[in-house]
């Protein structure tokens, strides 16, 4: 049986310039620049128990400027989400940033409430 035919994805990178780490999950922010265009995501990582999950968030017109570059959004976004699972990715804070670390039951700053 012949498998579908896939155009193959170009060339591209994911920096990940902020991370939010909680108890259970963490909120990750970042972009892949494709073609000389930086197109930002956000999502939430999962991972502390039963293996590594990222699901990734693009707004309508990031989905739709992936689409035009790449001519298959669903399987770039797939292969996105897959790369960082694996780390395939550079971590780069950007200017300013710092780490950002909470605990369940916890707000801001670790105070309770």
């Amino acid at each position: 049986m012949a498998r579908p035919f896939h155009l193959s994805l170009p060339e591209y990178s994911i920096v990940v310039d902020y991370v939010s780490e909680g108890e259970v999950a963490n909120l990750i922010r970042g972009y892949v620049e494709l073609k000389g265009t930086k197109v930002r995501f956000s999502g939430v990582a999962y991972g502390r128990f039963g293996g590594q999950n990222f699901s990734p968030q693009f707004s309508k017109a990031a989905k739709e400027k992936i689409a035009g570059l790449t001519g298959d959004f669903a399987r770039f976004e797939e292969d996105v989400q897959l790369r960082l699972v694996r780390g395939e990715f550079e971590a780069k804070p950007r200017e300013g940033e710092r780490h950002h670390h909470h605990h369940m039951g916890e707000g801001p700053g670790g105070t309770k409430g």
